[in-house]
């Protein structure tokens, strides 16, 4: 195998899996890694090893200057050599979500899974029959470079080649490639997110504080309503026992008055 033991430990199990499938011929699983450099093997990059047009095969610790360059690299080296490739796994860093690395396999890497009727009939016209190869090429983000790296490469395939007149040239192939482009894009939007997620918060605050400010008010005005409750209520009291007096001196009047009467007859 061409494997290395070098290279940066990206291949570990046990980590969270978020699979994105969009067809059966380009599957590809996105996971989520630490890329602090706490887990990652050291790799050493001489000047020479940045990846030149002539470079005719792969091999741990070359360098290119983007993933899209990596891709297309192995794409070339796929076709001169009698099979396609796919992006089978991309890393994502925990940290920023920014893209920290690549599996690119041969197209009949894997197995397919079970089928309905309908699509083992679309199966069966398809070319991209999957038969378990391990071929493959790894490429991870080296930050301190600035360079995407090459941590692993396996050459053998386990099924018949084609020559390179027969390789098919897949659509994505024919354009210019853009991973770097999306890359930003997640940044720029994950960006947008946090600015957007602190504008919510100043609001939320600003709203708080002015409800704190409302219900201070609002204390202050039912705490007069309370003080001029009671003094209505002393003062109504105070009416209301003066006209009882009133009224008590009247009776003791009249009552006077009809016993002087009774008196003089």
């Amino acid at each position: 195998m061409g494997t290395s033991a070098q290279g940066f430990d990206l291949m570990e199990s046990g980590r969270d899996i978020e699979e994105e499938t969009s067809n059966d011929i380009e599957l590809e699983t996105v996971e989520e890694c630490d890329d602090t450099g706490e887990n990652m093997k050291t790799i050493v990059i001489c000047d020479e090893d940045l990846v030149k047009s002539d470079s005719s095969e792969p091999y741990v610790g070359m360098v290119f200057k983007s993933a899209d360059d990596g891709r297309e690299y192995y794409s070339e080296y796929g076709r001169l050599n009698g099979f396609t490739i796919r992006v089978n796994r991309k890393r994502r860093s925990r940290i920023d979500r920014a893209v920290i690395g690549f599996d690119y396999v041969c197209s009949k890497e894997g197995f397919r899974r079970k089928k309905s009727s309908k699509e083992e009939k679309v199966a069966r016209l398809s070319r991209q029959t999957r038969v378990g190869c391990k071929a493959i090429l790894v490429i991870a983000y080296k930050r301190d470079l600035e360079k995407w790296v090459v941590t692993n490469f396996v050459r053998e395939h386990n099924h018949e080649l084609m020559v390179p007149s027969e390789v098919p040239v897949r659509q994505i192939d024919k354009g210019p490639l853009n991973e770097d482009e999306k890359d930003k894009r997640i940044r720029e939007l994950t960006t947008k997110l946090y600015n957007e997620k602190q504008r919510f918060q100043r609001q939320c605050a600003a709203y708080e504080e002015r409800c704190d400010a409302y219900k201070a008010q609002l204390s202050k005005i039912m705490k007069d309503i309370d003080m001029h409750t009671d003094h209505l209520t002393m003062t109504v009291q105070t009416v209301v026992q003066s006209i009882k007096e009133i009224e008590d001196e009247e009776s003791n009047h009249w009552e006077t008055q009809a016993i002087q009467s009774e008196t003089n007859r």
